[in-house]
């Protein structure tokens, strides 16, 4: 059916590529460079498990944009509608095919629309199994068809309008070019970042242009990338013609969403969706080392005024082209645990039930090849649904402590001795009997995850062990879980605050001075243990055998911690600059002084030139008439020596017997 309405629209089908085209149509120019996307090809040419879950194209995610093109982190923007992708699906901005791949694997007949021709053949082999798929190389604003969707998305694609659409207004018109496409009931799904989103206040560069404050300070140029706010989209949404939509925040971002929380969740007084973006900041790849403030602090300021989506960092949008279709997602957050195998990827979602709370678990469908997850240490416990504990975290209860400016080692002495008793007293609470010297406790093998994220304090003071997942069959040493949570924390935090001693500023000081603050004296044996085992786990995990652990970095400083922090940037930069004035003013009068020694040197040289070309002058002459002298005299010479004279007295001279005739 689809094909029919490209073949009478002026599309052709390209054999060799598989992909459709019109006849003349000759690509857009947007790309991430040649060496990136052929080697993306490469990658996606030779992978036999291509399914959104695939641990071999996991494998290969080692920098930005493979992992941005291979992930099956993108596909988590699009789960919650999964019920809805069906029917016929336009996809606008394919790229290389990752949201192209899971619409398939959803079932829906799949038109993914790319304008760059090798970008729309790298789609086609992401997706080259999937019948379902179809890719056609066009512009959006080109692409004109009588074939109507029931879904549209526009994922990381309207920001770019100003360079691909011919208007007056681009993003509108793109927006109202959407719209005639749908279906009466239709919906369109859009994904962007926000101009305004709080990591860029906090010094987090714009995504397209890569320069800190450029969207917040409105300096788009009318052929460069835009981002909106949220006021600013929901209004050019309605100007379209759409009839409602809805806003959903993912965090850290839409690109590489882990949690996406909904505005039933926003609004919920008994449900804290703060404590699950705080947990995902860090999870963001394109957050700069050190931000201007702590995000993790902030975050709970900005939900308690009401402003989480007007300064979420990214966008999640459901618009109807009906006013009678009800966009309202029913759960309050999602949570997607997907970088991982697929037989352990899972949907975390809390839901309303009756007066309560429930948080839902679910493992994900997959179509990846079945992969061996023996392992005679570990095991995964299989998702199962649990009550929902309003109350906080510990993790938070750490945030508050690092990221508060002069923060002591009493107090993360307090902290971790605190933590210990918590787990010790579930442990108890559970029939299980402990050691009373800490060096030797050994642990259930479900406690490998009671990490101070996993431990929840609930509002009337009770302590909760949730999200069990990874079990150790021998259970664990309490100094390894100590270990473990010292490094999750460490890894967890975007920005910490100057400590009161520098020694704990960098990961291996702060571990050892917890570690022997609480009476444990790891070795160096103790320490290649805990990162065998943390390995293990990762490569059990993960389903990639060639992922290294590296949370253990000694020397590395803690995040925001090396260099000057942003409270010191201006008053540092101004000493660097004075110094750098000092020393640029000696070496300028050290450079002119060298400068005259120089030229006096010069003066001289020029001097005893002239004198010796002088004197050279003199010699040359006074050569020229010796030699003349000499010419002379050898003439003088032969003359005498051809003498009648001369020869006589040579004969006399030669004879020494010849004697005076008086003798």
């Amino acid at each position: 059916m689809m094909q029919s309405f490209l073949l009478q629209a002026g599309y052709i089908s390209n054999a060799e590529a598989d992909i459709w085209s019109r006849p003349e149509y000759c690509s857009i120019t947007y790309s991430d460079g040649d060496e990136v996307e052929q080697r993306i090809e490469q990658i996606v040419r030779s992978t036999k498990d291509l399914s959104v879950l695939s641990s071999e194209l996991r494998s290969h995610c080692t920098d930005w944009p493979s992992l941005y093109h291979l992930s099956g982190v993108r596909a988590n923007i699009l789960r919650p509608f999964e019920s809805d992708l069906n029917g016929h699906i336009l996809e606008v901005g394919a790229g290389c095919g990752a949201i192209s791949r899971y619409l398939g694997e959803c079932g829906a007949t799949v038109l993914a629309l790319e304008g760059s021709l090798r970008r729309a053949a790298i789609a086609r082999l992401r997706t080259r199994d999937q019948p379902n798929v179809m890719v056609v190389a066009e512009q959006f604003d080109q692409f004109l068809i009588d074939q109507k969707f029931d879904v549209i998305t526009l994922i990381g694609v309207l920001e770019y309008a100003n360079l691909f659409a011919i208007a007056e207004h681009p993003a509108l018109a793109m927006l109202e070019h959407a719209r005639s496409l749908l279906k009466p009931n239709g919906k369109l799904i859009i994904a962007i970042e926000n101009q305004l989103g709080l990591k860029y206040f906090a010094g987090a560069p714009e995504d397209h242009l890569g320069q800190a404050m450029y969207g917040i300070e409105g300096r788009y140029q009318i052929d460069e990338p835009q981002t909106f706010g949220c006021r600013f989209l929901s209004e050019l949404i309605h100007q379209a013609g759409f009839a409602k939509s809805e806003f959903l925040i993912p965090f850290p971002d839409y690109k590489l969403p882990v949690c996406i929380l909904t505005a039933e969740g926003l609004n919920a007084p008994d449900f804290d969706a703060t404590e699950l973006a705080c947990q995902s900041i860090t999870k963001d790849a394109q957050l700069p080392e050190r931000t201007l403030f702590s995000l993790e602090r902030s975050l709970p300021v900005v939900f308690l005024n009401g402003l989480a989506v007007d300064l979420a960092n990214s966008f999640l949008i459901v618009a109807a082209n009906s006013s009678e279709d009800d966009l309202r997602s029913g759960p309050l957050a999602y949570y997607f645990s997907t970088d991982r195998r697929s037989g352990f990827c899972k949907e975390t979602t809390f839901v309303r039930s009756d007066e309560s709370i429930l948080v839902k678990r679910r493992a994900l469908p997959t179509n990846s090849f079945p992969e061996p997850v023996e392992n005679s240490h570990l095991f995964f416990q299989p998702p199962c649904d649990l009550a929902y504990f309003q109350g906080k975290t510990l993790y938070r209860k750490f945030v508050e402590i690092v990221t508060r400016p002069d923060w002591a080692i009493k107090e993360i002495q307090h902290y971790f001795s605190k933590y210990l008793e918590i787990i010790l007293e579930i442990v108890r609470s559970e029939g299980h009997l402990c050691s009373s010297e800490l060096q030797d406790i050994l642990l259930p093998g479900d406690y490998l995850d009671a990490i101070p994220s996993n431990i929840v304090i609930t509002d009337g003071g009770k302590a909760v062990y949730i999200d069990r997942e990874w079990c150790a069959l021998q259970g664990i040493s309490l100094d390894y879980l100590l270990f473990r949570a010292i490094t999750s924390l460490m890894k967890g935090i975007s920005t910490f605050s100057q400590p009161q001693d520098p020694a704990l500023a960098t990961r291996g000081g702060f571990l050892l001075a917890v570690m022997n603050s609480l009476g444990f004296s790891p070795t160096d044996e103790d320490f290649s243990r805990f990162l065998w085992m943390e390995s293990e786990l990762g490569i059990f995990a993960s389903g990639v055998e060639s992922r290294v652990f590296t949370t253990w970095s000694p020397a590395a400083s803690l995040p925001g911690c090396s260099g000057f922090f942003p409270g010191e940037v201006l008053e540092s930069r101004l000493k660097r600059t004075e110094l750098a004035k000092s020393v640029a003013e000696k070496f300028a009068y050290e450079r002119l002084a060298e400068i005259q020694r120089l030229q006096t040197q010069l003066v001289a040289t020029e001097e005893a030139k002239d004198y010796a070309e002088s004197l050279a002058i003199d010699r040359l002459q006074e050569l020229q008439q010796l030699q003349s002298q000499l010419t002379q005299t050898r003439a003088q010479l032969e003359s005498i020596q051809s003498s009648r004279g001369y020869k006589l007295l040579k004969i006399i001279r030669l004879d020494p017997n010849r004697r005076r005739p008086d003798v």
